[in-house]
């Protein structure tokens, strides 16, 4: 269910802001990436469990995520601007499986208050049965890939807030590879 909300959420807003995001084409800011580039900023927010586009939904809980995300380094800048950034997925289930990661995010306009936002990086899991548990999905082994998508709204110009879906997955580096996936809404603070 995570991930279909996280679809229709998301539809939704762009569908909501269609007007506004054709003027911003016009104007050459649709998809310009580096938006908020120059701002750090604070993330934290609350998501499902195993819920997201690849995931089959099998195991319940609660995901409480934190991000502190960087302003865009100068070498960075001609790359899009991307941001470097660290953070944390803390399950609440039976038996829990927490992720800390780290990476590059994107954030590409979309009208002057809609954005895009995605990551790209690597993490580390606390799993302790990487091949055969029987709590949570088969990760494999500790390090895997971390993948972040949203689509935020900016509230000011220092508040925000997000749709968000995390990824994690080995790459079939390490048999086997069911990753992990958590959805859900969180709110920023850039300063």
């Amino acid at each position: 269910m995570g991930g279909k909300f996280f679809i229709a959420f998301s539809a939704a807003l762009i569908i909501g802001c269609n007007a506004a995001a054709a003027e911003s084409l016009l104007d050459g800011e649709f998809l310009r990436p580096g938006v908020h580039a120059d701002f750090n900023e604070v993330r934290f927010g609350v998501m499902a469990y195993d819920r997201g586009l690849f995931s089959n939904d099998v195991f319940s809980g609660v995901v409480v995520n934190g991000e502190m995300v960087f302003a865009a380094p100068e070498a960075l800048k001609p790359f899009g601007a991307p941001r470097p950034y660290l953070g944390f997925d803390a399950t609440i289930a039976d038996d829990p499986v927490h992720f800390v990661y780290g990476g590059l995010n994107w954030d590409f306009r979309l009208t002057d208050k809609f954005y895009l936002s995605g990551s790209v990086g690597g993490a580390i899991n606390s799993a302790e049965n990487l091949k055969n548990p029987t709590a949570y999905k088969a990760l494999g082994c500790r390090l895997s890939f971390h993948l972040g998508a949203a689509i935020g709204y900016d509230v000011t110009e220092n508040f925000t807030i997000q749709a968000y879906t995390d990824h994690f997955s080995n790459g079939n580096i390490c048999d086997p590879n069911n990753g992990a996936e958590a959805s859900g809404v969180r709110i920023g603070y850039r300063f």
